[in-house]
């Protein structure tokens, strides 16, 4: 599969991706963006000449903003200036790319980041960039004073921090320290070879956080590039992401407009949204259609199962840092502990299951499965993957935009159900993929 994916580029460095790749990269990038760019990276090891390679290749105004999370260059760049942040996210640490956001802070979208990579196959590297070296201290000053501005706490609660040795080390303390919450943080020491847990929090059992989460209010663990988080209860559990949202929206109920989640959110959010009185627009995966549904239907929240969410009040980006610090204030008006507000709300059996399959087989796999869906079942969409809905519960089988897998997801009523639905879909889906191989 090409590097030049839907949502950013991507690859495992040295053998995907390497400098006179990312050279030709900002080439292109420059020839379709704004006058000036603003340009920042991540901690990964390759990260910092990976930079260079791009700026090199652009022929416009760069102002780089040094090596900074990346809500901290974005909110530089809102409203001015394109940006593209050097990271691969919450991928393994041999991997990285380039994500390109307009000023608008919505991401390129697929088209437009297929289109660069078009360029990138004919363009003339001319690569004569005028360079302003931005003070990251002043960016990160004024980031937490930004920040500072939105925030109002109730009472003092404590916070615990896993930073994951990724970005929001470099400022994650010290935003919660600043709207006067007990914070705690652990893994902050910035370091590409995430020695302490995967950079996917999702995907780790954050037993650290958990522990010490016991002894506070909530915890909170980001990914790499801090534009993802996940919360923990002050019983150390890890929270979905429709339970995190529910916290938020205790506060951003009081804003206009409707909630976005992609298909993936499970029915809960649906429940949240009827409980305050919102409407809920479901876009497909990925933080580009999140964000832009949230523009186009003027939302007060979006948010993925990923973990990505954004919050127009603080500032219309996808950056986990500002709604983490927001969910943390919203808990400090609460009467009831976090555990407590969480077990208010019902949640059903759910899970999500990864296959291995080829870039290039994922995608004819999932046309095969919704022509021999759309035979046989009643209540199928096909907005991102193929969805199938039942009475008693629903499976969405995707292929995934970043990684050779594809993910099947299964909520249902009850937990037999549940075994039922995820037993016959995912005895279909292996059958496909074996054929596939043949």
């Amino acid at each position: 599969m090409s590097i030049f994916r839907s949502y950013d580029v991507r690859g495992i460095y040295g053998k995907d991706i390497d400098e006179n790749i990312m050279k030709r990269i900002g080439a292109a990038f420059s020839s379709m963006s704004t006058e000036t760019i603003v340009v920042a990276n991540d901690m990964r090891i390759s990260s910092s000449s990976l930079k260079k390679a791009f700026i090199d290749g652009c022929n416009k105004k760069i102002i780089d903003c040094g090596c900074v999370p990346l809500g901290v260059g974005m909110l530089h760049a809102m409203g001015k200036h394109d940006y593209a942040y050097i990271t691969a996210s919450h991928m393994p640490k041999e991997w990285n790319g380039v994500k390109f956001f307009h000023k608008n802070g919505i991401g390129f979208g697929e088209k437009e980041n297929k289109k660069i990579g078009q360029l990138f196959s004919t363009i003339r590297v001319k690569g004569r960039p005028e360079v302003v070296q931005e003070n990251v201290t002043k960016l990160i000053d004024n980031y937490r004073s930004y920040v500072r501005g939105k925030i109002k706490i109730s009472k003092k609660i404590r916070v615990v921090l896993d930073c994951g040795n990724g970005m929001a080390g470099v400022v994650a303390k010290q935003l919660f320290s600043d709207s006067g919450f007990d914070v705690e943080a652990i893994y902050e020491k910035l370091d590409g070879t995430f020695p302490n847990r995967d950079p996917e929090p999702s995907e780790d059992e954050l037993k650290e956080l958990r522990k010490r989460s016991k002894n506070a209010d909530m915890g909170i663990a980001y990914d790499g590039d801090g534009d993802r988080m996940l919360l923990v209860d002050n019983l150390g559990r890890k929270l979905t992401p429709e339970q995190s949202s529910y916290l938020v929206l205790l506060g951003a109920v009081s804003e206009k407009g409707p909630i976005v989640a992609n298909v993936e959110c499970t029915r809960l959010i649906d429940d949240i949204a009827k409980k305050i009185g919102k409407k809920i627009i479901r876009v497909p995966v990925g933080h580009t259609f999140l964000m832009q549904a949230v523009s186009d239907n003027k939302a007060c929240f979006g948010m993925e199962v990923s973990g990505h969410y954004t919050l127009p009040y603080m500032a219309p980006i996808d950056d986990s840092l500002m709604v983490s610090i927001y969910a943390a204030a919203v808990l400090s008006k609460q009467n009831k502990k976090l555990s407590e507000i969480i077990d208010m709300i019902k949640t059903y059996p759910f899970e999500r299951v990864n296959l291995e399959c080829s870039d290039e087989k994922k995608f004819i796999i999932i046309n095969n499965l919704t022509q021999k869906f759309r035979r046989k079942y009643k209540n199928v969409t096909t907005m991102d993957g193929v969805r199938v809905d039942f009475p008693e519960g629903w499976v969405l089988i995707r292929a995934s935009n970043t990684t050779p897998l594809i993910r099947l997801s299964v909520e249902a009523e009850d937990e037999k159900t549940l075994k039922t639905l995820k037993k016959k879909f995912s005895s279909t889906l292996k059958e496909e993929i074996m054929k596939s191989k043949k």
